[in-house]
C-alpha cells in the first residue's frame, strides 16, 4: 500500500509526529510538508493521512488549501486525519472546526498526537500568546507516542 502523509508544521511538532507515524506504518510511505513542498498528485496513493498543528484555534492554511483543492478525490481514498494541539479537552472541537465535515465523516481513524511548545523556536508574539492561552511558562514536549502507535496500529490492521 502506498501512503501519503501530508502535513504542515509551524515549529516542528507535527513534523516529528509525522515522522514517528511513518516509521510505524506498513508499506511505502511518503512524507510531504505542505508548508515547504509542492502538494503531490494524490492519485498515486492508496491512503492519505493529513495532519497539522492548531494555533489559536486554527490549523495551517496549507492544510486547509490541500483539503479544499482535493476534497472530492480525498473522499474516494482511504483517509485518516490528525492534529497536534495543546488543549486535549477540545480535540474533537478543534478537528471539526478545522476539517471539512465530509472529510471528518469519511476519515478513519482520526487522532490526536499531543503537542510541543518550543519557546526557542517561537517569535515573541507567539510566546506571549502561548503563555496567556495555555498558561505555559517554559518549553514543553508532550508528543503522545502512545496515540501515534495506536493510530498506526489501526491503519496497519486488516481493515486498513
Amino acid at each position: 500500500m502506498k501512503t501519503l502523509i501530508a502535513y504542515a508544521t509551524r515549529y516542528g511538532a507535527t513534523e516529528k509526529a509525522s515522522r514517528l507515524l511513518s516509521e510505524e506504518l506498513q508499506g511505502d510511505v511518503h512524507l510531504c510538508n505542505l508548508s515547504q513542498d509542492p502538494a503531490p498528485d494524490i492519485s498515486a496513493y492508496d491512503r492519505i493521512i493529513i495532519g497539522g498543528s492548531i494555533y489559536v484555534g486554527q490549523i495551517q492554511d496549507d492544510v486547509k488549501t490541500f483539503c479544499s483543492e482535493n476534497l472530492a478525490a480525498l473522499q474516494q481514498k482511504r483517509l485518516a486525519l490528525f492534529i497536534c494541539c495543546g488543549d486535549e479537552d477540545r480535540v474533537q472541537e478543534q478537528l471539526e472546526q478545522n476539517f471539512d465535515a465530509a472529510l471528518m465523516a469519511h476519515a478513519k481513524p482520526v487522532g490526536y498526537f499531543g503537542y510541543e511548545y518550543d519557546f526557542a523556536k517561537m517569535n515573541f508574539l507567539f510566546r506571549l500568546i502561548i503563555r496567556a492561552k495555555a498558561k505555559v511558562r517554559q518549553s514543553q514536549y508532550e508528543l503522545r507516542e502512545d496515540n501515534i502507535s495506536a493510530f498506526a496500529d489501526s491503519l496497519n490492521g486488516p481493515l486498513a
